[in-house]
Parts: C-alpha cells; structure tokens; sequence
C-alpha cells in the first residue's frame, strides 16, 4: 500500500499550480468503533492545471485490510481521460486492483488510444469481472487479482505508466472555453461517470455498516463522486 500511495502522491506533486482544495474537517480525517473493528479514513482533495479536482482516499479497516482510492478529474476546458485507482490490500498483499483512464466522450482521445495500444500490458492471471455499470471503463481499463509479488510490481508498474500517460497528453490538449460544446459534453460524461461509480455496492455496504445508511449516502455523494 505505501509504495502505491507514494507512488500516486509523487505524481500529484508533480503537476503544475497544484493547490490543495478545502475540506469539510468532518470527513479530511474519519474514525470509527464498531464491536471492537476500527475503521480509519484519511482524504486529500487538490486542483492542479488541467484537472478540477484531485481525490486520493486511504482507509484501513481492522488490522489487515486497507484500501487505497483515487480519481484526477480532469477541468473539463481540457480533453483529458478521468484517471482512476483502487487497490484493496489484505495482510500486506493486494487482493483486488483496478486502473484505467475513461473515456468523457464516447471514445477516448485519438492520440492516446495509439499510446495505449502500444504499452505492454502484462497477462495477469486472474482478471477480474467489472460490475453492470462498468460500462463507463475504457476498452484498456485492467482489473485484476494478482496472485503473486511480482504481479502486484507490474500491476504497480502499469498504473504509473496510465498516469504518465495522462500527464503526457496533459500538455499537448487544445484548451476550450468553459461554455464550449465540447466542455459542457465532457462535464456530461464526468456527470455519467460519478453517477454509475456510487452504483457500488460494496463501498457503500461498508460505510453503512459503520455509519449508517444517510452517513454512507452522504459521503458517496459529497466526498466519492461529487460532480
């Protein structure tokens, strides 16, 4: 987890007029005792150039598994992929990863498909199956269980290559207005995006187990996938 975490945070502090965004104190540092099971959450909000909010989450539930979350959304003046994470990791191995860049149109930029195309994704062994709203993934999203070390170190490997991916295209996008077609669609697709991700059921069964049903339903809206 920490290798992945500062892998994540050394991209963020790399990006151009990076500031950190206000956060409700209520939810920046989250604790929890249930029946003796303690639940900590840890939120990071940032803006950057080219991107309207930056969310990385840390959450550790009891002593042995923790999960890892993040999300760049990208200003949508930019033609720019949503890059997402999420690793769950159990006893100090990852149980469950997920990467990709989405698409916020109806296919992802020309340029970066042919990139995408040209990295050398590793054959894990067991990939994962994307839920019914998983839909809003690119073709190139990678969901997997990786069964050793060294898949974890690839699969580690592959995510800082999508976000270099996304930081490199970052610079060559044209700019447009805020009140663009092309903007307002891409607003649109984040909007879709948001909406489909609270569609998780297993994020929200946890929280609801700890806080309760409007809590979850509040942090899922105002924290996870506010839009």
């Amino acid at each position: 987890m920490l290798e992945a975490f500062k892998l994540i945070k050394n991209r963020i502090n790399s990006l151009t007029d990076l500031q950190p965004l206000y956060i409700d104190p209520n939810y920046s540092k989250i604790y929890r005792n249930l029946n003796k099971e303690e639940l900590f959450i840890i939120n990071e909000f940032y803006r950057a150039k080219g991107f309207r909010k930056i969310h990385l989450e840390v959450a550790k539930l009891g002593k042995s598994l923790q999960i890892l979350h993040c999300v760049f959304f990208p200003d949508p003046c930019y033609e720019l992929p949503i890059f997402g994470a999420d690793l769950v990791v159990n006893s100090n191995n990852i149980s469950a990863g997920i990467v990709d860049l989405s698409p916020v149109g109806k296919h992802l930029p020309v340029s970066l498909i042919s990139q995408m195309r040209s990295l050398k994704v590793p054959k894990f062994a067991e990939p994962g199956r994307l839920p019914e709203w998983g839909f809003i993934f690119s073709p190139y999203v990678c969901f997997i269980r990786p069964v050793d070390l060294l898949e974890e170190k690839l699969f580690l490997k592959l995510t800082d290559q999508y976000l270099s991916l996304i930081l490199s295209l970052l610079v060559k996008v044209r700019v447009d207005q805020i009140n663009s077609l092309d903007s307002i669609k891409r607003l649109k697709y984040q909007k879709r995006y948001c909406l489909n991700q609270k569609r998780n059921d297993k994020t929200r069964g946890i929280l609801t187990k700890f806080f309760g049903s409007s809590w979850a339903d509040e942090y899922i809206n105002k924290i996870l996938f506010e839009c």
